[in-house]
This record gives structure tokens, sequence and C-alpha cells, in this order.
């Protein structure tokens, strides 16, 4: 049986692109068109990895992220987001309340010579505001403070639209344990 990729964006020609491109890689494709449909999807189709467009209509590729990983059903399914640096800063802009994690992110994505730094460093960025939203969390807990933050949660890689497929499938090999 064939592994099942659930590809979640609001571009048609980059659905079927995906879908075309990992069909001929041996996978069985579900598509979505927004966030809001992407988490109904992985909820009732449960994927074995998703790949999910992080600037989309209805909910954003990070709040359907924080839904698939706050729902017991979906939380361990492997998610890989689509995202160039800039717009990864601009969706990370209106999501997050803190101008000095923005200010990190950006600083740590100037100046990066090659494509694999920039995936690095995009998921060392987000794994800071990971970090910055934990230690609030347990600030206010300690502070007793009844209105507690969501968890932020992380993909499990960032790669640069436009997607190479190949590299696309030798990180959804490594993401399965098929690599």
């Amino acid at each position: 049986m064939s592994k099942r990729i659930l590809v979640v964006d609001d571009d048609e020609a980059a659905r079927q692109f995906l879908t075309i491109t990992m069909e001929q890689k041996g996978y069985t494709v579900i598509t979505a068109e927004n966030g809001e449909e992407g988490v109904k999807k992985a909820k009732s189709e449960n994927p074995d990895i998703i790949v999910l467009d992080i600037m989309m209509p209805k909910k954003n590729g990070i709040s359907a992220l924080q839904d698939i990983r706050s729902n017991k059903s979906t939380r361990d399914i492997p998610v890989i987001i689509l995202s160039s640096a800039l717009s990864f800063i601009d969706q990370a802009r209106k999501e997050i309340d803190n101008v000095e994690v923005i200010k990190e992110m950006e600083r740590l994505l100037d100046n990066v010579d090659s494509k694999i730094d920039k995936v690095f460093l995009r998921f060392a960025s987000y794994r800071k505001i990971l970090l910055y939203e934990r230690e609030q969390l347990l600030k206010q807990f300690k502070d007793r403070e009844a209105d507690i933050k969501p968890y932020l949660s992380l993909p499990d890689l960032f790669l640069d639209k436009p997607v190479d497929p190949d590299q696309l499938a030798e990180a959804i090999k490594g993401l399965l344990g098929q690599g």
C-alpha cells in the first residue's frame, strides 16, 4: 500500500504539480485548497504526511498546523511547510505579538548564502518562537494567570517554494523513515 500525502495549497497549479510529481514517485495524494479544508481532511483521511502551504485563505498554514498538532488523531502526522523566507516572516508578524522575536528571525535570515542554510535558519527561528511561547506559558502558569496562550507547534521541516519535487520526495522519505 502506498503512503498517502495530504497536499494543502490554495494555488491550483501548485496542487496539480505536487499531485502529479508525487504520484509519479509512488505516493497517493489527497488535496485540499485551504487550511480549513486541510485540517478537516487531515482528521478524516489520516494521511501519512502533510505538505502545507503557509499563505492560504480561510486558515493559514501556521494556524492549520496548530490545529493539526492540537488534535489527538493528527498530532503525530509529520508536516512539511512550504514557504519562502519573506512570506514566513510576514506571516509570523501577523501571528506573533513580539517585536524582538520578529527582529531575531529577520536577523537570522539576513546574508544567508545557501538554500539549505535558509531552511535550517528558518527552522531555528521558528524554534525560538516556540521556546519564547513556552517560557511565557510557564511564567503565566507560575504566576497563576488564567489567560494562557496556546502552545506554538513546530512543523517537521520547511521547504522553499517553488519546491523541487526530488527534494520534496527525499524529505518525505526521510520523515516517513523510508530513506
